[in-house]
């Protein structure tokens, strides 16, 4: 058996893992499970804008969802998850904007409108290749877990019901998101450590959170978001950084090292005739 055969029978192996344990433990219904009458206008506005930005990242979901299947097309783990990973996706969006407007923060009309600047730009993959992807996704679902958390502890003193269990929920869905991914790396470490390592390098240093250039008024947004303490690159050193690090069995200091050497061939390969 070749080691691809091997990675993508682990691959299946871990989307039926996941699968099973979210139809069994995990499924939630958006109408349902959030007391929606609950809902209530908070007393920060920065709260609704917020919620409004995280919305606006789950609004490419069109441009996720297209762009990832068509470079793991052939990875049926991985493209069945993609799928399945999209469709709790889209309850994401439903929600945030659906407490938008329950809670009184924002119009259908508003919420119409920009929805349209939204689709008006479109979110490129962020690398050209599904082990950069699935390291760069790694992070990125681990920092989106947080944002929700540190988001329900903002408005804590709100009395909101619906905003604190939809945020429970979608916490959760991010978590389980990340440890598929997470685990993902882990089966391409076990074939080759030496090249995941150089791939958490490279997107340790060109990694952003999604689309976040495309959306309109970003800088405002991400201000709201940083002096909430929601997130920020500090938040990320310190609580992204290293959980995330420790959940694949490695250390700054691997990574420190592997940076180091791949200066050291960088800079020798720029003195070649």
């Amino acid at each position: 058996m070749s080691i691809s055969t091997t990675i993508e029978n682990r691959f299946y192996e871990l989307y039926l893992k996941y699968f099973h344990n979210a139809e069994a433990h995990r499924r939630w219904n958006v109408m349902k499970d959030i007391p929606w009458d609950a809902a209530m206008r908070q007393p920060d506005d920065a709260v609704a804008q917020i919620v409004e930005s995280f919305m606006a990242v789950e609004m490419y979901l069109p441009d996720y969802t297209s762009k990832i299947l068509h470079l793991i097309r052939r990875s049926r783990g991985r493209a069945w998850f993609q799928a399945n990973w999209g469709y709790e996706e889209s309850k994401h969006s439903l929600v945030l904007e659906t407490w938008l407007t329950r809670s009184g923060h924002r119009t259908y009309e508003q919420l119409r409108c920009f929805e349209q600047e939204i689709f008006a730009r479109e979110w490129d993959l962020c690398y050209d290749s599904p082990l950069e992807m699935v390291v760069y996704t790694t992070f990125q679902e681990f920092a989106t877990g947080l944002n929700y958390r540190n988001l329900r502890r903002l408005a804590a003193t709100s009395g909101d019901a619906a905003l604190d269990r939809m945020l429970v929920l979608l916490a959760q869905d991010e978590t389980a998101h990340f440890h598929f991914f997470k685990d993902g790396v882990r089966i391409f470490m076990d074939h080759d450590r030496d090249r995941v390592l150089e791939a958490i390098v490279h997107v340790l240093k060109t990694f952003r959170m999604p689309a976040q250039h495309l959306i309109p008024n970003w800088p405002e947004r991400d201000r709201a978001i940083r002096d909430r303490q929601v997130f920020s690159d500090r938040i990320f050193t310190r609580e992204v950084l290293p959980p995330v690090l420790k959940s694949l069995g490695l250390t700054l200091r691997e990574l420190r090292e592997t940076r180091k050497a791949h200066l050291c061939v960088e800079s020798a390969e720029s003195c070649l005739p």
